[in-house]
């Protein structure tokens, strides 16, 4: 809900481009989350393209560094995400008014 307030601020009361929105409510999404779910996309990933058995996936993804895949895959994560909520444009919700 959080993330969707900070769409609708740059969207709405700011007159961004709905690209620009989304990037800002992306950047509210990292801060809130401490890029929780971003770090484990990633490490799944490494280990995943990266290991060949269960106990080198299970080593990669303890990894503390970032890895090919997982970089790969965050970038086709966020540019995909970015792009799909610019997509769907202006937000539907009346801001400040009780009746929507």
């Amino acid at each position: 809900i959080f993330v969707s307030a900070f769409y609708d601020i740059c969207s709405l009361t700011l007159s961004l481009p709905c690209i620009i929105s989304s990037i800002v409510s992306e950047v509210a999404s990292f801060w809130i989350t401490g890029c929780f779910h971003e770090d484990g996309l990633a490490d799944s990933a490494d280990g995943i393209g990266g290991g060949w058995t269960t106990e080198q996936i299970l080593r990669i993804m303890t990894d503390t560094r970032l890895g090919t895949f997982g970089c790969a895959y965050l970038a086709l994560y966020i540019i995909a995400k970015l792009e799909l909520i610019a997509i769907l444009g202006n937000s539907v919700w009346c801001m400040g008014s009780c009746e929507g």
